[in-house]
């Protein structure tokens, strides 16, 4: 019986959780140099992460998929209810993380710019309504709100059932060599 995810889902969790955080970085560290410069590098960040982030995420959809069978149980098995929240808890986060860099795209594209990905356009901008790409805006910055907060409800679960729980929910998604992995499983 599997007690872990396989090690490429472990790392491909990781990796998306990296690369969401340093996507909300980067956009929020555009004000605090008062060059365009500055501004212009967090943003070029800011659209590269958010174009890793939808890869990484329709990536960890794949092996999902392909590993469906190979998910661990929880064990203790948590009652149903928490079952049904973590399912649609996660299915949350893949709609954000997917919804969140085409909105970017859309956002930036109608602005008539080029998307940029490491700095290099690769699709050009449509012509421009400033308009639309402002309203687009508002609903991508409060869908990243969202997809904060059901991150902090995703990590606070983990948390809740390892500590208080003790059961190997948070376990099964730890690198094999983490403390927090060894002690739980020595302690089996």
């Amino acid at each position: 019986m599997n007690t872990r995810y396989p090690a490429i889902q472990i790392f491909f969790h990781w990796l998306s959780l990296i690369f969401i955080a340093l996507t909300y970085l980067t956009v929020n560290l555009k004000g605090i140099g008062h060059s365009d410069g500055w501004r212009n590098l967090m943003m070029n960040c800011h659209f590269t992460l958010g174009i890793l982030v939808f890869f990484t995420v329709i990536f960890r959809l794949i092996l999902r998929h392909l590993y469906l069978k190979q998910i661990p149980e929880i064990n203790p098995a948590p009652p149903t209810w928490q079952t049904k929240s973590a399912h649609y808890v996660h299915l949350s986060l893949y709609l954000i993380f997917i919804i969140l860099p085409i909105l970017g795209t859309l956002i930036v594209l109608n602005k008539g710019v080029a998307l940029p990905f490491f700095g290099f356009p690769i699709i050009d901008g449509f012509n421009a309504d400033k308009a639309l790409s402002h309203t687009i805006k508002e609903i991508h910055e409060t869908v990243a709100n969202l997809g904060l907060a059901i991150i902090a409800l995703h990590a606070a679960a983990a948390l809740y059932h390892h500590y208080l729980l003790k059961d190997n929910t948070l376990i099964r998604m730890m690198p094999r060599k983490s403390k927090c992995a060894t002690k739980k499983l020595d302690k089996q």
